[in-house]
């Protein structure tokens, strides 16, 4: 996963690319003397304390202007890089995905707005343009629109809003290193520490659990059974 911003008061940075392979190798060797690196198939490393905490979406904890001042948002304070691809999908839909904002959004009732600058989703207002406030906090238009539509997953919702706020790590030898945001790995990432994100440690379901979904677009039914198992097995 990648998203890009710079870390001052306002943004943050989630990006593995930040540090370097040997920054993460050391995070895994230290997971394997206590214990806690768990491994799947096809030389999957997987983090289990990151993967073990709870998680789970709590847009209503984390909205601006309703969250603690310290808190943080993937919607409000994450900076979304995206991918060719990921781009052409958006500009098709935009026709819908603008209509349905502007019903629903006063930042879209006067016309289609600025969405990206270059490869990076714009935040007007301070939140995701692709973000809508509802009685229960920040929504995602995208992630609606797509369970209306009948479309499958990543139709429309870029990669980096589906895995937050897993990480995925490529090793030069063909290796993946799953993790998380989490007080380990913050600091690897350039994020804040993972207490200012609402959603991580909330709920009593592990962030593997919450996120069997997305694990399995990522690693096949298979490899996300293995991840859950291995995290249950762990939280015991």
């Amino acid at each position: 996963m990648t998203e890009h911003s710079s870390p001052d008061a306002d943004t943050d940075t989630q990006d593995p690319d930040a540090s370097s392979w040997s920054d993460w190798t050391a995070h895994a060797l230290r997971l394997d003397a206590r214990g806690e690196l768990g491994r799947g198939p096809k030389g999957l490393l997987i983090d289990l304390p990151a993967l073990a905490q709870s998680w789970t979406c709590a847009s209503g904890l984390c909205t601006p202007g309703r969250r603690d001042a310290k808190a943080r948002s993937c919607c409000a304070d994450l900076d979304v890089v995206l991918d060719e691809e990921e781009l052409t999908r958006l500009d098709a839909a935009m026709p819908l995905i603008a209509a349905r904002l502007a019903a629903q959004d006063p930042r879209w009732a006067a016309g289609p707005l600025a969405w990206r600058d270059g490869d990076t989703l714009t935040r007007p207002g301070r939140r995701c343009v692709f973000s809508r406030l509802a009685p229960e906090g920040l929504r995602c238009a995208l992630h609606e629109l797509e369970a209306e539509e009948g479309l499958s997953p990543g139709a429309l919702k870029p990669a980096p809003c589906r895995m937050f706020p897993l990480i995925w790590v490529d090793a030069d030898d063909g290796r993946v290193l799953l993790s998380a945001v989490h007080r380990r790995t913050a600091r690897l990432v350039g994020t804040r520490p993972a207490s200012a994100f609402p959603c991580v440690g909330e709920g009593a379901v592990s962030l593997a659990e919450s996120m069997r979904e997305t694990l399995v677009e990522l690693l096949g039914a298979r490899g996300a059974a293995a991840v859950v198992r291995q995290v249950r097995e762990f939280r015991r």
